[in-house]
């Protein structure tokens, strides 16, 4: 029946390798139901700090993240597109704004407390709000990737025109991956317009989402870091 089908294609995908499952599967400790009890207790263990999405904090790379930063701002975008009012008509509707307010009539008379006109604007202000939210939250992300690649392609650029100079010294070899003494070509300081710069400056600002804030930090951070780890190899080998 229906109860018996869902199992089937969920442990056995076709064309794939590990006991037939797929990388997702793995990734949650998926074990199929022909595993041994060790194996299904190796996979719990592995899995127990992989409980949910949420505690899963590393990106695959940067171009990943920046187009699913992408496809999040048209989503929002798109569905923000379908409401016959805006944000700021809603807000200025509801708070008796009369100069921006859509009708001539009060706030009060358009949308008297407690009406089901009233609890319906509410409703739909508040979806607005998470749109706004989600479309500023891909907005600011993608402008500190754009700051994170900027710094890559200087560190790339000093690394190969260093030579022989060791890693240590080219900035690289911080516990946090940061980049000590960047530079650009003008020889002018570029900490300010930084990575480390535009994290503190989010963590000092009120009005900046703690979501957004942890997204650009732990997960664009550890981009950020498997990429300046990359760069030192290759021109460790070079």
């Amino acid at each position: 029946g229906a109860g018996s089908s869902a199992p089937s294609s969920f442990y056995s995908p076709s064309g794939t390798g590990n006991g037939g499952l797929s990388a997702a599967q793995r990734l949650f400790g998926a074990v199929p139901p022909s595993s041994s009890s060790s194996t299904m207790a190796a996979s719990s263990s592995s899995s127990s700090t992989l409980r949910t999405c949420r505690d899963i904090r590393h990106p695959l790379n940067l171009r990943n993240e920046r187009r699913a930063m992408e496809l999040l701002l048209t989503v929002t975008a798109r569905a923000l597109s379908g409401y016959p009012t805006s944000l700021a008509q809603d807000v200025a509707d509801l708070g008796g704004d009369d100069e921006r307010a859509s009708s001539k009539l009060s706030s009060a008379q358009m949308y008297p407390p407690y009406s089901n006109r009233r609890n319906a604007k509410l409703q739909v202000k508040g979806e607005k709000e998470v749109l706004h939210h989600f479309a500023m939250w891909a907005r600011t992300a993608m402008h500190v990737i754009d700051i994170v690649e900027h710094e890559l392609e200087v560190e790339r650029r000093r690394l190969s025109q260093s030579g022989s100079r060791s890693i240590s010294s080219a900035g690289m070899s911080t516990n946090d991956g940061t980049i000590d003494d960047a530079t650009d070509e003008t020889g002018d300081d570029s900490e300010e317009l930084g990575y480390d710069y535009v994290m503190r400056s989010m963590e000092e600002d009120d009005d900046c989402h703690l979501t957004v804030l942890r997204y650009c930090s732990d997960v664009l951070g550890s981009a950020r870091r498997d990429e300046l780890n990359r760069i030192a190899a290759e021109a460790a080998v070079r």
